[in-house]
């Protein structure tokens, strides 16, 4: 009976943690740079029992400039093990086509982050894909992850809330 109950009990408990993960989005005025971001919740690629999440994650960001109103899209990769060699960019294939990702920045601390450009025009590709895999690459070797249908179900549900979501953010009031 023992040996049930502490078997129901991790159970439980693992199921918890993966539904504790929620599927909200942050927005963050910032008024000192006129712009509002929003950043969706990470999706980890290489989850130990689609419970654990592991190395990499990804995540979108959203941007909307408060003057010109224009957007702008990044997919945010996050590798938590220390890489040696230099970062040098992501790639995304969509379909049969690979698409190089214009690299923003590159964040090194606990994790090192790659903040790369997502075209608008690639938007609606991504959108309609029905096979996405990312290309990492440093200077000494290139790591490609197929996603599975739930993390380019994931990615898509990001983007298209995201992409309205600015769209119906109001402009920014800031007094100067």
């Amino acid at each position: 009976m023992k040996k049930i109950l502490i078997i129901f009990l991790t159970i439980s408990f693992l199921i918890l943690i993966n539904c504790g993960k929620s599927k909200s989005m942050e927005i963050i005025p910032e008024p000192v740079v006129d712009q509002v971001s929003i950043i969706s919740d990470e999706i980890c690629l290489d989850s130990i029992l689609w419970v654990f999440p592991a190395n990499p994650c990804i995540s979108v960001k959203g941007e909307k400039d408060n003057t010109t109103l224009k957007t702008r899209y990044y997919l945010v990769y996050n590798l938590s093990s220390f890489d040696v060699e230099f970062p040098v960019g992501i790639s995304m294939q969509l379909g049969t086509s690979y698409n190089n990702l214009l690299k923003v920045s590159t964040e090194y601390g606990a994790t090192l982050q790659l903040i790369s450009e997502i075209p608008e025009s690639l938007i609606s590709t991504i959108l309609n894909s029905d096979k996405i895999l990312l290309s990492y690459t440093n200077r000494k070797e290139t790591r490609n992850i197929e996603l599975s249908a739930g993390d380019r179900s994931d990615l898509k549900d990001y983007l298209t809330k995201i992409s309205s979501q600015l769209k119906s953010e109001p402009k920014l009031k800031i007094v100067k």
